[in-house]
């Protein structure tokens, strides 16, 4: 298997809930991701989903070192990640991120052009280069510098400012790029004109692309891999075209079953999975899915299950492992 460009190994991190203990110290923690590895080879597109409070976007900021994980490493191109300020900025030239809110991540003072020049320019790249830069990308995102490069961000649209991030994230020449949500905010006819510019950029560039996103169908149009999260955890991953055509965890099957359908023969007349998810501040005992599943067994709830390959997919489940003992295995399908 060939070195992934970018890895997590077990990463964690919890952050504190308010209350303080004795002496003054925190005795409450939100655990916001537990135990996430996952790896992204050169010229894929990994998909992340899950239900809103998942990790999902902790992760994104873990893997963009915006947010310092309590364990667990990063590595890119094989070698770990050190936080020292000279490794930081190097790291940062290869894995760039566009966020959901295309206003607040711009500034309201500096015109496209100047938003998009301006990394490059903080990472020493004289200014008539940069600037050169910062048009070539406009255009190669759909945005005519001639009528674009001197307006301010209020001045054009939400697609054109997520446009303009895309230029901006390209700006320093990365290798990978993370978009957590970026098209969520978008209508259809807009959100399809992204994605299209998304497959364009990442073949002209070379790129790797880490997708995050609640839709569903979204995330099947343009990734390879798709990796499922609950709770702070993997519980699903593997090939998209695998995941969608035969789910192996419940959660996942419950997932994918709430997707919209536009045949009415196909209706969802009763929910795939109801109640919330437990507090992150209050774990469940061994799988963290079991209060919601439909097939938990007292083994569920007293053993939290490990990874274990069912075909081309990785699953967190006891049912997908034949050891585990799951009493619905005797004949069961899954």
């Amino acid at each position: 298997m060939t070195t992934p460009v970018l890895e997590t190994l077990n990463l964690e991190k919890r952050f504190p809930a308010g209350s303080k203990g004795l002496f003054g110290k925190t005795d409450r923690w939100v655990n916001a991701v537990s135990d996430v590895s996952l790896r992204l080879a050169e010229g894929e597109t990994l998909g992340i989903v899950g239900e809103s409070g998942c990790g999902k976007s902790t992760t994104a900021r873990l893997i963009m070192d915006l947010v310092t994980p309590d364990s667990g490493e990063i590595l890119f191109d094989g070698q770990q990640l050190h936080r020292d300020r000279a490794n930081l900025r190097a790291y940062r030239r290869n894995v760039q991120m566009v966020f959901q809110d295309s206003s607040a991540s711009l500034n309201p003072r500096l015109t496209l052009e100047q938003s998009v020049m301006f990394a490059p320019v903080q990472h020493g790249v004289p200014r008539a280069e940069a600037r050169a830069r910062a048009r070539e990308l406009l255009e190669q995102v759909g945005l005519d510098p001639a009528r674009f490069a001197g307006r301010y961000p209020h001045e054009v649209s939400g697609g054109q400012r997520q446009r303009v991030n895309i230029a901006r994230a390209l700006a320093l020449r990365p290798r990978v790029v993370i978009f957590d949500e970026a098209v969520s905010a978008l209508d259809k006819s807009v959100e399809a004109q992204v994605l299209n510019l998304l497959a364009d950029l990442k073949e002209a560039y070379k790129l790797s692309y880490i997708f995050i996103s609640h839709d569903l169908n979204v995330v099947r149009h343009i990734s390879d891999r798709v990796l499922v999260m609950y709770l702070g955890q993997v519980i699903e991953e593997g090939p998209a075209a695998d995941l969608y055509a035969h789910p192996r965890h419940p959660y996942t099957q419950a997932l994918l079953a709430s997707m919209p359908s536009h045949d009415p023969d196909r209706r969802t007349t009763a929910p795939p999975i109801t109640g919330d998810p437990p507090s992150p501040i209050d774990l469940p005992p061994g799988c963290r899915f079991a209060p919601r599943c439909a097939f938990a067994s007292d083994l569920c709830t007293a053993r939290a299950p490990l990874p274990v390959a069912a075909g081309r997919q990785t699953v967190a489940c006891h049912l997908a492992d034949p050891a585990s003992g799951h009493p619905l295995l005797n004949g069961a399908k899954t």
